[in-house]
This record gives C-alpha cells, structure tokens and sequence, in this order.
C-alpha cells in the first residue's frame, strides 16, 4: 500500500527519517529560545543613512501627548545597537522605540529616555518589540513579555513626520532589520500583542485591526497596507 510520504521502509517497519520538502509553504524553526517574524522579507538598514521616512498620521499628527492612546510595535534585529536608533517613532522624539544606550532598548518619550522599561537584546537576534501609550502610562513588551511600566506627564505636540528606523531622519540611523511595524490609535491587550506578533497583516483578525492606523511589512516596499500613509525610503 503506498505510504504517501515515502515508499522505503526501514528494518524496523517505520519509515527512513528525513525532512520532506516537496511543496513545503512554510518551515519554522523551533529552537529554544528562537522567534522569528512570520514576513516575506524585511527592510535591511546599514546604520548611515537608511530610513523611512513617513508623515505623521492625522490622528496624531499636532495633537499633544496627553490627548491621546496610542500602541506601537515591530520586530527588529540589531546588527549593533546605538542610542536613539529609533525602531519605530511617532512624531519626531515624541513617542518612540528606541535604545536608551549602546546595549538596551526602551521607550522615549519627548526626547526623553522613560527610566524603568528597557530590555538588552541579543545582536543579530530578531525580537518583538511593542510600546503601549495610555493617557500618561507607558509599557513596553519584549516578545509579548511585559518588560516594565510606568507613568511619564510630558505633553509635547506631536511633530508632522514620523519614522522607521531613525527618530528624526537627520541621525542615528538603524543598523539591521525591521519588519511589520505598525502603529494604533487605541491601547493593546497583552493577549493582542502576543497575538499580533506571529502575524502578518493578512493575518491579522478584524478585532486586530480595530484602532489599527498603519502597518508597514516591509517586505518588499515602504507602503502601507492599512491606511494611507505609505512611507518614504531614504
């Protein structure tokens, strides 16, 4: 009888071990400790110049700190890490991810590194990074684990251009990889976070997509596959 995945059998009846590839769509790699964005590709950044440039969605753009919820998120992999190399940033230095120093990753708040909340990654390592804003209180999530939390009152108005990859566009360029950066106009769980973070936009659910403004893959341009506000590479 034929046996689908193979026609020689071992002496002890199973079937010779292997890995088939025939027609394979998807392979993941599970080691421990290992995560991987599920992309089609992502955005390479050589730490000189590269970024995208966006212009600030409207539903922040000139609105001030406090008026505002807001969640932001992407995974990124340092090839080396600078301060300020900002992953994704609303405004110019108003609400970003970005490190704090040469080793860790935080959250910066009107060009302010938000004490507490950083995380150290792994170089050459993919992570998932989100940020949460509500009202005055901050989280960041590192791989859908809550890293730290706290209140920040600046209440700085939100700049007309926004960032992946740097936080003005000017400096402190990226150095590595960016993918499925997106932004949202409401306060995620950390049931969504770490939902979203094995997604796609396709696969994102309807529930997903609520407050969603933006989502920029990266995959293969700079657009945006939600909204209107399709980025600029530099």
């Amino acid at each position: 009888m034929p046996l689908g995945l193979g026609t020689n059998l071992s002496s002890t009846g199973m079937v010779a071990p292997g890995i088939i590839t025939d027609n394979l769509v998807l392979k993941h790699k599970y080691d421990a400790g290992d995560v991987v964005p599920v992309s089609d590709g992502a955005a390479s950044f050589d730490g000189s110049s590269d970024y995208v440039a966006i212009t600030t969605p409207s539903v922040f753009n000139g609105e001030t700190l406090n008026s505002f919820n807001a969640s932001i998120a992407g995974w990124a992999n340092f090839n080396t890490i600078g301060q300020y190399e900002a992953i994704i940033s609303i405004g110019t230095f108003d609400f970003e991810i970005a490190p704090t120093s040469s080793s860790a990753v935080g959250i910066w708040v009107n060009n302010a590194a938000y004490g507490g909340s950083t995380y150290t990654p792994t170089l050459n390592t993919w992570n998932h990074y989100a940020a949460t804003k509500d009202g005055n209180t901050y989280k960041l999530y590192v791989d859908g684990v809550l890293i730290g939390s706290g209140t920040d009152a600046d209440n700085a108005t939100v700049a007309s251009t926004s960032s992946i990859g740097s936080n003005d566009g000017s400096s402190n360029f990226f150095d590595g990889y960016i993918c499925n950066a997106a932004m949202w106009s409401g306060v995620l769980t950390q049931a969504q976070i770490k939902s979203i973070m094995w997604k796609n936009y396709a696969g994102l659910t309807d529930s997903e997509k609520t407050n969603l403004v933006s989502w920029w893959n990266l995959s293969a341009d700079a657009n945006d596959s939600h909204g209107s506000n399709n980025g600029t590479l530099s």
